[in-house]
């Protein structure tokens, strides 16, 4: 895991070492120090991240308990929750011996539905999330997992064989700068995938008291993000899901 990190400040590797009986990720070359909190490596300071992480961090934090239950009311409602994640995770083709990287992984609940021989990676803003996503996956998954923001991924180049990312990126505040980071951390030929809810699913959002907030009326109508996709990206498709509640847009690094 190690060899994989980088310094979301400057690139730079990192090196573990204990500080007062504390376990720190350090950068061999500016010593910037990263805490190790309970074994998740810490890449954000919360007084100094952009508005919309701050947000969603809070929101998140705050919500976290109580999380699981409602996405499980909800799921149940849409017909069972592994039927209605099935609908986006099949487009993930995670093959085994993988290396998967998940960014915005809340709960860590898609991982779950995921093929249990490969080696996967989780990202979130949530320190409350981070903590259930520990729990719902336990030793079910070889996982590690970071608290970092999607637009300053701590890792290297060309990491991973897959990264995905499911229901945050609308909330992103530079949605531009986190396909670009999900993009350079992809191993050449990785396979890619971003889905999140549609218009029509903001307008039913705006009549729910905890979502009202993220869906504002002065905001620009939600569009799946194919303009903001680098360049060289290939085999490009989307998808409308859960009667068009839901995008699901797919692509390739090139090999």
């Amino acid at each position: 895991m190690l060899s994989l990190l980088r310094s979301p400040v400057n690139g730079e590797r990192l090196e573990l070492t204990e500080r007062a009986g504390e376990t720190h990720l350090v950068g061999t070359d500016s010593g910037t120090s990263f805490p190790v909190r309970d074994g998740i490596p810490v890449f954000i300071d919360p007084g100094r991240l952009n508005a919309a992480n701050e947000k969603s961090r809070i929101y998140y934090d705050i919500l976290s308990p109580f999380y699981q239950l409602t996405q499980s009311v909800y799921y149940n409602l849409k017909g069972g929750e592994e039927q209605s994640r099935n609908e986006y995770l099949k487009y993930v083709e995670v093959e085994n011996g993988d290396s998967v990287l998940e960014v915005s992984i809340g709960n860590g609940v898609n991982i779950k539905y995921l093929p249990a021989n490969a080696e996967y990676f989780g990202v979130d803003v949530s320190w409350g999330q981070l903590r259930r996503c520990r729990q719902n996956i336990g030793a079910d998954r070889n996982i590690d997992l970071f608290q970092a923001e999607a637009e300053h991924l701590p890792f290297c180049d060309e990491a991973f064989n897959v990264v995905f990312n499911v229901a945050s990126i609308n909330y992103f505040e530079n949605k531009k700068k986190a396909i670009d980071e999900m993009f350079r951390v992809a191993k050449p030929g990785a396979r890619m995938m971003i889905a999140d809810e549609t218009e029509k699913a903001a307008h039913a959002h705006n009549k729910l008291p905890l979502f009202r907030g993220f869906f504002n009326s002065s905001r620009d109508p939600i569009s799946p993000p194919i303009d903001l996709l680098p360049s060289d990206a290939t085999e490009i498709r989307l998808s409308e899901i859960r009667q068009g509640l839901y995008y699901c847009l797919r692509f390739r690094k090139p090999a």
